[in-house]
């Protein structure tokens, strides 16, 4: 019954994804994200439901459109799988799976859960506009600075710790900001540390903050050594003249260092604990 109820989280968070890749690719265009039909961008038909299947209909129509039969992007499919994952987190990181049976009269936990979805989902929204723009809006960080002040309210704790924390972790990153004009470190990355300090603290901050790190050379890396043996390859993150110098968006890595370090609850150098003996 649990594989049933977590198969089902699943694809309802394959819907969301759904809805945060309209969201991502219709944003600062003029269209509208909560009217209109979806149309195929190569033929621009109009598409049937049965077109808009959460992963399904990729998978049935093979990655192509069915009336044109061009490529349809995958970036849709990779953020309804990823919104889909990271629902089931959400439901695990909240205890719902031990407390499904009684979940219609527990309030508390739906709120808990639904309230960390939204969070989740806003982090994925800005990890997918800043890999197809390069930029974090504002409004994003706001709506994530929001669902963050409501989770710490019902469900964490806001004191004169949780106001410091985002600015003693940003202090270090706005300055490498000011000192590079910009060229070492992107002010959206740096006001995405702000928020992420506000709903993590300092210890989990600092240690997604670290991850995102770690995470993006270990990628780096990677993407450079297949662009030097297979130099036609087309490799996400980058532009095409991939070199040492290429400009990756550091979203992405932040929000992937949120998610380990929230649910994990990482406190990578024991700050918490160096605070608890004063």
């Amino acid at each position: 019954m649990e594989y049933i109820f977590g198969a089902i989280i699943f694809l309802f968070g394959a819907a969301l994804g759904s809805f945060v890749a309209v969201i991502a690719n219709r944003f600062n265009t003029g269209m509208s994200f909560l009217k209109g039909h979806s149309i195929c961008f190569s033929c621009n038909t109009e598409l049937s439901n049965k077109d808009l299947i959460p992963i399904f209909s990729f998978l049935f129509l093979r990655g192509k459109c069915r009336y044109c039969q061009s490529k349809i992007p995958v970036d849709t499919l990779i953020v309804e799988i990823a919104m889909g994952i990271l629902l089931v987190i959400a439901a695990l990181k909240t205890g719902i799976f031990d407390n499904f049976q009684f979940l219609i009269f527990n309030f508390q936990l739906i709120s808990n859960f639904l309230i960390l979805t939204a969070i989740f989902a806003v982090i994925l929204l800005i990890s997918t506009y800043d890999l197809k723009h390069f930029i974090i809006p504002d409004s994003f960080l706001f709506s994530f600075f929001i669902l963050s002040f409501l989770y710490l309210l019902m469900f964490g704790s806001l004191g004169f710790q949780t106001l410091i924390s985002p600015i003693i972790l940003t202090l270090p990153f706005f300055l490498i900001f000011l000192i590079s004009k910009g060229t070492w470190f992107g002010f959206g990355d740096v006001k995405y540390i702000l928020v992420l300090g506000f709903f993590l603290g300092l210890s989990q901050g600092l240690s997604a903050v670290i991850l995102a790190f770690w995470i993006g050379a270990v990628f780096s890396i990677i993407a450079l050594s297949l662009k030097r043996l297979t130099p036609h390859i087309n490799l996400p993150l980058f532009k095409n003249n991939l070199t040492i110098k290429s400009e990756i968006p550091f979203g992405p890595f932040l929000s992937l260092g949120i998610i380990i370090s929230f649910c994990l609850s990482l406190d990578l150098f024991q700050i918490h604990e160096i605070f608890n003996t004063f």
